[in-house]
């Protein structure tokens, strides 16, 4: 049989709609776009351009990688985060649009206080290093260390901040939150930690649960042990009026609140929502000391 570009797609959607995925002529589109090195619209110009025995057997593989509900950001090695692309491999969380509140809320301080020309930002569980590269990327005379507990998950944002042209801009460093040697205090501290309760494991697409990296998913018991491990210590490196940013799950706010408010180093902190008009973002200033 000769398969064509149409004859491909109409074969991929179904196949992907028998596993339960959502928008399954989309990802078709994006899959056979990777194996044929062109672009959805070159699908759509020449829907009879006959598939070589080499780009079957590739697009197929995508498929059917995908059909088993590995994420597609994994199969194709990258994906989109605030206008930029990154390497992703199964060692980093996949980026997702809703961090992009994190940077565009803090983008905002930036922008809106009398904050210094160059600040020091620490980004901490940096993971693909999305979050780091992207404010690096705004802001051109800031330094950014970007920790992270995985060696492998350094490596990939180590490998995209020489791709986005601000390695030397941003430091990466390896340990445990705030387990190592960060040599400053910092103007702003942003990260998206590890917020899932344990006990939803089950409930989590196979997308998430099978393929994911488990440290960078789940925040013990009730999601919340890394909040814990920021506030315990982010306020002795953070600089006066310094600000914490915090991305957070879906029904965390009042608990991730009440964290914050009762450490009392704090102003009141605010809260942003995404663009589903969920609470996404938690921002803290730390208090001026006396004395």
């Amino acid at each position: 049989m000769t398969w064509t570009s149409k004859s491909f797609l109409e074969w991929s959607a179904e196949r992907l709609a028998q596993a339960g995925i959502d928008s399954p002529r989309l990802e078709s589109e994006i899959l056979l776009a990777r194996g044929l090195h062109s672009s959805r619209e070159d699908l759509y110009r020449n829907p009879d351009r006959e598939l070589g025995e080499a780009e079957r057997v590739l697009s197929k593989s995508f498929v059917e990688r995908r059909f088993l509900r590995e994420p597609v950001a994994y199969i194709l090695g990258r994906r989109e985060f605030w206008g930029l692309e990154f390497q992703v491999t199964p060692d980093v969380l996949v980026p997702r649009w809703e961090t992009e509140i994190l940077v565009e809320k803090f983008l905002q301080w930036t922008a809106s206080e009398s904050s210094p020309e160059s600040l020091r930002i620490l980004d901490l569980g940096t993971g693909s290093g999305n979050i780091a590269i992207a404010v690096a990327k705004e802001l051109p005379k800031s330094r950014v260390t970007a920790v992270d507990i995985s060696r492998s998950a350094l490596a990939i944002a180590k490998a995209n901040a020489w791709v986005h042209e601000v390695a030397d801009r941003v430091r990466f460093v390896e340990g445990d939150m705030f387990a190592c040697e960060l040599k400053t205090s910092f103007h702003a501290i942003l990260s998206n930690p590890p917020y899932i309760e344990e006990d939803q494991r089950d409930s989590l697409m196979p997308d998430v649960r099978n393929y994911e990296p488990e440290q960078a998913l789940f925040g013990g018991p009730d999601g919340l042990a890394c909040y814990r491990q920021i506030l315990l210590q982010a306020s002795q490196h953070l600089e006066e009026n310094g600000v914490l940013f915090l991305e957070i799950g879906n029904g965390q706010v009042n608990d991730v609140l009440s964290l914050i408010e009762g450490h009392g180093g704090y102003h009141a902190p605010e809260v942003t929502l995404d663009y589903m008009g969920m609470e996404r973002v938690v921002s803290a200033q730390k208090k001026k000391s006396h004395g």
